[in-house]
């Protein structure tokens, strides 16, 4: 079994063992530091298209420059891969970390030139699905969350990340835990390669829930999907109603998110944390916080 990514900074692994009181507590004190941010139309723009543009197709990000695998004649191609595999780890990327403009503007500060590259391999992840984490987040998307959903095949990406980009991208990543999907297999669609250790991020809140059941994000698209698609407008609408009264639109929701968040993280735990469903832990298995990030045979 491959080894963990490894991150080994303190402060981030005292942050990713934080329990769920602790965690609670740490969610409140960054919504009030935030303060009152000046809102615009264009933030509630940038949050409906969430998760932001992204190529149908597997792809290699320097340095900002995309560069789509399918077009290496297949020599090129397997070279490409295999090297990035071989020392890499790779990361499960479901929601905006597929996005170029995403990476470019989370690596591109990075000295060491491997540092600021990636390889980005779309396909289709099988038993899962992907919905919405169950709060908003203080730049105004109900942000992607996993679910299980056995018939489910999801667009997704598997990041192949350096321990300097993986490291970074858990710093980012507040309101998730790092772990390993069990019994996930991700198929490739230009490469001959399937994936079957994955490590992705797991949304400490679950997945929103309507009417007791998970909810899929319809930008993303999937094959044998079960549960219902939802447009982020009409995500946010409906949290929108649970927390701000039922004549409330994702324009009121995203407008609160920027003038007070500190108010809207204090009626969320009633309304729309309580409406969740965590990935159950037969799914995943938690990073280890104590800093052993060698593979351990299950």
């Amino acid at each position: 079994m491959r080894a963990w990514p490894p991150i080994i900074e303190p402060a981030l692994l005292e942050r990713l063992a934080l329990d769920d009181e602790q965690f609670l507590a740490f969610v409140r004190e960054m919504a009030a530091a935030l303060g009152r941010r000046a809102y615009e139309p264009a933030l509630l723009e940038r949050a409906l298209a969430y998760p932001w543009r992204r190529p149908a197709r597997s792809y290699v990000l320097r340095d900002g420059d995309v560069e789509l695998i399918a077009e290496l004649d297949p020599a090129a191609r397997r070279r490409t891969v295999g090297a990035f595999a071989a020392e890499r780890h790779p990361l499960l990327a479901f929601g905006s970390n597929a996005a170029p403009s995403t990476l470019t503007a989370k690596f591109a500060h990075f000295p060491d030139e491997a540092d600021r590259t990636v390889l980005v391999l779309a396909g289709d992840l099988h038993g899962f699905d992907v919905g919405a984490s169950a709060s908003p987040t203080g730049y105004g998307v109900m942000p992607a969350a996993l679910f299980a959903s056995p018939q489910t095949a999801v667009r997704a990406a598997v990041l192949w990340v350096t321990a300097t980009q993986a490291t970074l991208l858990t710093w980012s990543e507040l309101s998730y835990r790092l772990g390993r999907l069990d019994g996930a297999h991700f198929a490739v669609d230009d490469a001959d390669l399937g994936v079957d250790e994955l490590y992705a991020y797991v949304s400490r809140f679950g997945a929103f829930c309507v009417d007791g059941a998970p909810v899929a994000l319809a930008a993303v698209p999937a094959t044998g999907r079960t549960a219902a698609a939802l447009t982020q407008e009409e995500l946010l609408d409906a949290v929108a109603r649970l927390i701000l009264g039922p004549d409330a639109h994702a324009e009121h929701l995203v407008r609160a998110i920027f003038e007070d968040m500190a108010e809207v993280v204090a009626r969320a735990p009633e309304t729309v944390w309580s409406s969740s469903q965590p990935l159950a832990p037969h799914h995943w298995t938690l990073f280890p916080t104590n800093g052993d990030t060698r593979s351990v045979e299950r």
